[in-house]
């Protein structure tokens, strides 16, 4: 159980809001901690790790999993606790703050984070400089305006699927980063190849399946994704699914 304050709320309750106020924090982590922070909020809504473990090239969808498979049979009830004690260590006192008389909207907000602002791992690039940075910087960024601004000015739409050093596509980036406006820009604006394979055969679909982004899942299904695609393992997205309401998108 955790207090405001005001009440004595129950723990999901509790942990519900500490997932909420974790968005203001997310912008001053370091990767550490957010992969604890990712890895008890897996545990926590999902239990136990039972996920294949995603391909060596997948470098954030790798860091996740073995964080998350570090907590082993760990319990969702310690999880929670766990998820709530960090992020009071992180900022001391923010229960007290924690107003019960927010807006609907905030409330609900709660429940619409999901996971996946902490499993972005935003802070993890190296620092690059604005006039530095590539289409594929702005990608990984999810700056959609961006990466539009730069089709305009360099041969972007003609390298629209060029695969990077890490063997990987703009359209595997955005899925893998969960950004859905991006993907529609790459998609729509700049008529991206949504099959194009990475350099192991993997599609975006792939990276969104094994990432938990069900936006973007539903996304690459309404334009043009194939499920069947294996990749050079054999793998369909649906094998690397990483929750029952993929896995179910996928079966369709």
């Amino acid at each position: 159980m955790a207090d405001t304050g005001e009440n004595t709320v129950s723990l999901t309750e509790a942990f519900e809001r500490a997932a909420n106020h974790m968005k203001t924090l997310v912008g001053q982590l370091g990767n550490d901690k957010l992969l604890e922070l990712y890895a008890y909020y897996k545990q926590a809504k999902e239990g136990s790790c039972c996920i294949p473990r995603p391909h060596w090239f997948e470098l954030t969808a790798k860091q996740k999993w073995e964080a998350w498979k570090e907590l082993g049979n760990m319990d969702q009830e310690t999880a929670m606790k766990n998820y709530i004690s960090s992020v009071s260590a992180l900022d001391p006192g923010w229960e007290l703050r924690y107003s019960k008389e927010q807006t609907e909207d905030k409330e609900n907000a709660v429940h619409n984070i999901g996971w996946v602002s902490v499993s972005c791992l935003p802070n993890t690039d190296d620092y690059i400089a604005d006039d530095d940075k590539t289409v594929f910087d702005w990608v990984k960024e999810g700056n959609i305006d961006k990466v539009l601004e730069l089709a305009q000015k360099q041969t972007v739409f003609a390298a629209v699927d060029d695969l990077d050093d890490c063997g990987m596509g703009l359209i595997h980036w955005a899925a893998d980063r969960g950004s859905l406006s991006v993907c529609r820009g790459l998609l729509e604006r700049l008529k991206a190849n949504v099959n194009l394979q990475d350099g192991d055969g993997q599609t975006a679909l792939h990276y969104a399946s094994s990432c938990g982004h069900i936006d973007i899942v539903k996304y690459l299904l309404e334009n043009g994704a194939d499920k069947n695609i294996t990749d050079s393992e054999g793998s369909l997205p649906l094998d690397v699914a990483s929750d029952a309401e993929i896995e179910h998108i996928l079966k369709l």
